[in-house]
């Protein structure tokens, strides 16, 4: 049986529309350099707006020290008296994203190139992406086109923000008590931000929650990766470079999606560029030195590559290089461009060509599973080299991105870097832990998977089933008997300035949340 609300769907998609704008104005990226909690002041901004705006619906509000917000809201109708029920979202939003004051809205949209007003270049439609022929017919919802605007996780935000709206408008809904929350630095991968949040929940009785984090339209996943990171570092060494070279550096634009939708989006690094290039050049007779080779910094898949080149036709051959490697990506928003030509320095650091050898070997590489996040769909994982640093000790750093499913899996990744790595002279790996699948400790709490599907059924819509290809930081919250699943919000192209949602979508989620609530409240 379906909830009866006041409200219609049109003016379901127009509140939402409005909660969306009002929190993607507000800049909460979270910063992985900074070592307070939350790692930046925008944080506690969107926290203090999210209170205020929660507190106004009559709920309970506590913040945290951290920019934690908790959101009360007592249980009623046959709900009164059920187990509490936690929601969460984050507010932070990757770095690189761009706060914005205005979304676009594309009505009826017919699946041809999405006009984002400050990246004509970039082509989003159903020929270049499928996966978006799902909203083909709906009104599109879009930023600038230059940068991400925040779906991740600000879509979930709103969806927390129409239910607590619609409940508020319509008492007639049973629900259990609910915990509405916006956690800091998930992003980041900071845990400690929720450690004390963890006991909050536990202490309060909470033993069931959902993360409203995830991307696809009304999916339900119990299931994420096991994750570490490992860094590669190759020691600094002398190369002579040819006195008549010239040195020419090379803005690459890599192709910018998250890991779990790299496959579908074309992904790809400027790490992955800059080995591509080498090889390119050196197939055709050139023997470019590479001279250094930086990852920007608010978009780790872009990239500064400057090498040194020789012969009066090498700003020629650099530019053909380019268009052969780089070009095919230019419609899914890669770029590049070739700066005028300098006097080349008389030694290099070898470091910057072994650290870019590496990654070739690794891609090229058959240790009998995928390792391109571009490579890898579904229940694959991946080993991705997707950003390279010059730290202070000299030297090139290369981080690669660890993912599997399988715990054995993952070991079997970082035997297979500790391997590569070996096989290189100097270079030295250290490898971190980030986080484990929640699926074990969710298979003995089935009614979290009941609950959203039978909810998705009142409201019509079908539900994936899919394991999540990242994670939703709650090892904390597990930690502490607190089960959470993860709900989809329904966008494409998460952390992409290709982001797009619809109204449509997020009417259909805020009234299958409602649904999810009122289930909740009968056990």
């Amino acid at each position: 049986m379906t909830t009866q609300l006041r409200q219609d769907d049109t003016q379901i998609a127009s509140m939402a529309f409005d909660h969306l704008c009002q929190v993607v104005a507000i800049d909460s990226q979270s910063d992985e350099r900074s070592d307070t909690i939350p790692s930046t002041e925008g944080q506690r901004v969107l926290a203090a707006a999210v209170a205020d705006f929660f507190a106004g619906l009559g709920a309970a509000v506590d913040r945290d020290d951290f920019a934690n917000v908790i959101a009360r809201f007592p249980g009623r109708g046959a709900g009164a008296d059920a187990a509490p029920l936690a929601l969460m979202v984050h507010l932070d939003t990757a770095r690189g994203t761009a706060a914005v004051d205005a979304l676009s809205v594309l009505e009826a949209w017919d699946g041809g190139p999405i006009p984002y007003p400050k990246n004509p270049r970039l082509r989003v439609g159903v020929d270049t992406y499928p996966a978006v022929a799902e909203f083909v017919g709906q009104d599109v919802v879009f930023g600038p086109g230059d940068a991400p605007f925040g779906l991740d996780d600000k879509l979930g935000l709103t969806h927390l923000m129409s239910l607590a709206r619609l409940l508020k408008d319509n008492p007639q809904i049973p629900h259990p008590p609910l915990y509405l929350i916006g956690r800091p630095d998930e992003e980041v991968g900071r845990m400690e931000a929720v450690v004390g949040l963890a006991a909050y929940l536990a202490d309060a009785g909470v033993t069931s929650g959902y993360t409203v984090d995830g991307i696809l339209p009304f999916e339900v996943n119990v299931e994420n990766f096991n994750a570490a990171h490992a860094a590669v570092r190759f020691p600094s060494r002398a190369v002579p470079v040819a006195r008549q070279a010239r040195a020419y550096g090379v803005q690459i634009g890599g192709v910018n999606t998250h890991g779990a939708t790299a496959k579908a989006e074309g992904y790809r690094a400027a790490t992955r560029f800059g080995a591509e290039l080498l090889a390119q050049l050196r197939a055709g007779g050139a023997e470019p030195v590479p001279l250094a080779f930086t990852s920007n910094e608010l978009r780790d898949c872009d990239g500064y590559l400057e090498l040194a080149l020789t012969g009066d036709d090498a700003a020629a051959r650099l530019a053909a290089a380019c268009e052969a490697v780089i070009g095919p990506h230019l419609p899914r928003g890669a770029s590049w461009s070739v700066d005028p030509a300098e006097t080349a320095p008389a030694e290099a650091d070898g470091a910057v060509d072994d650290m870019l050898a590496f990654v070739a070997r690794l891609l090229a590489s058959d240790p009998g599973f995928p390792l391109a996040a571009e490579a890898s769909e579904g229940r694959q994982g991946y080993s991705a080299p997707f950003r390279a640093r010059s730290p202070s000790a000299g030297g090139v750093v290369l981080d690669v991105r660890l993912r599997d499913f399988d715990p054995d899996g993952l070991e079997a990744r970082k035997a297979h870097i500790a391997e590569l790595a070996r096989g290189q002279a100097g270079a030295e790996v250290s490898i971190v832990d980030q986080y484990v699948n929640m699926g074990p400790r969710l298979a003995d709490r089935p009614e979290l998977r009941r609950w959203a599907l039978d909810a998705a059924r009142a409201v019509g819509v079908r539900v994936r089933e899919v394991p999540i290809r990242g994670g939703t930081g709650v090892d904390p919250f597990l930690d502490k008997g607190v089960a959470v699943a993860n709900v989809g919000t329904g966008y494409f192209a998460p952390e992409s300035e290709k982001e797009i949602t619809s109204l449509q979508m997020m009417a259909a989620h805020a009234r299958w949340l409602v649904e999810l609530v009122a289930r909740a409240a009968h056990g």
